[in-house]
């Protein structure tokens, strides 16, 4: 996993228990053992009531893989979604409760979601009388284990149904439901909680719904108590960011965010920091670093991680990295590490 230390030297992607709270005892709800649960991830039954703790990548993933062998259910995610309440996100959660209105509280969710988690993004946007919900793994997530990432994504995304009703008090539902993974044996199942038509193997994650419909009132809705936890979690928000300790290790945990197929341009991570190329460069040499180093480091990173945890060919991966060609990448490996492609994976 790409691994980080608490002085930032590399980005850490985690989970906020209460996350793992949700998918445990849902699970156990569903008749596995919450000691087994527990155990397979390394913690006790007693952590799960940490809200201030966090759950490194591997064991996140970990926790979906116990606990969809334990039930034996491959729809987890798809009916833990059903059970989904806005306290899952703590903080966050309660500022959804006192929104003015159900697409304020999702844009809540977006804006806020990485004190819940760097695994997982929630993006939105508007075509004319449509808002498109997106809801996005890490791409690191989704090339390590596309299975637990398709789990996390059916919960995230049946869970912003019940979510939705929670603070509506009433059924929202979506004109169209698209998701980015293959099609299942049977689309009883989904069609059932989101209950439209339901696509598969589109380019994108997405609920899309009528612009109208998400505009509605929340039930509980306090202006007061939406200043009050507003104010919290914009707090929180901004101890989280200086907890990143220079300048160098915002850039990496940004570049991580923005990774897809590629590491993007100098140019567009300035911009998304609000700052000229000139000034980027600058505060980096201030760190004694240069943007090519950091970029190499998180393609070297991911390289490995990918070789040695998932399950797709070096030829995939290397597209998946952005190469031309497996002979491209197999020479950056072994640039980057001293060995090839094929001697890490044999030690897996």
């Amino acid at each position: 996993m790409i691994t980080c230390d608490k002085k930032g030297t590399k980005h850490d992607m985690y989970a906020h228990m209460p996350i793992i709270r949700d998918i445990l005892f849902g699970a156990a709800n569903r008749g596995a053992r919450l000691s087994v649960l527990c155990h397979a991830i390394g913690i006790v039954p007693e952590e799960l009531n940490d809200s201030e703790k966090y759950l490194d990548f591997d064991r996140a993933i970990l926790s979906w893989q116990v606990a969809v062998k334990e039930t034996k259910d491959p729809l987890l995610g798809l009916h833990l979604g059903e059970q989904t309440n806005p306290s899952i996100l703590g903080l966050i959660g309660h500022l959804m409760q006192n929104c003015h209105t159900v697409f304020a509280s999702f844009q809540s969710v977006s804006r806020y979601s990485e004190l819940a988690t760097d695994m997982f993004f929630y993006r939105w946007r508007q075509v004319k009388a449509d808002i498109i919900l997106s809801f996005e793994p890490n791409e690191l997530w989704l090339h390590s284990s596309e299975k637990t990432a398709r789990q996390a994504t059916e919960q995230a995304m049946s869970g912003t149904m019940n979510v939705f009703k929670q603070l509506a008090g009433k059924s929202i539902l979506p004109k169209r439901v698209a998701f980015a993974f293959p099609k299942p044996t049977s689309r009883k199942e989904y069609e059932r909680i989101f209950q439209c038509n339901v696509e598969f193997n589109a380019k994108a994650n997405q609920l899309v719904f009528d612009e109208a419909a998400i505009q509605v009132t929340v039930v509980s809705y306090d202006r007061s108590l939406h200043a009050l936890f507003s104010q919290l979690i914009q707090d929180r928000f901004e101890s989280t960011r200086k907890r990143k300790t220079n300048f160098a290790d915002q850039v990496r945990a940004l570049l991580m965010k923005e990774f897809r197929t590629q590491i993007p341009s100098l140019e567009v991570v300035a911009s998304l920091m609000n700052m000229t190329p000139r000034t980027f460069q600058r505060m980096l040499s201030e760190n004694d670093t240069t943007y090519r180093k950091l970029s190499t480091q998180l393609q070297k990173d991911v390289a490995i991680h990918l070789i040695k945890n998932s399950k797709s060919k070096v030829v995939e991966i290397a597209s998946i990295m952005g190469y031309a060609d497996a002979r491209s990448f197999r020479r950056a490996f072994k640039m980057w590490t001293d060995k090839l492609p094929s001697e890490v994976k044999q030690k897996r």
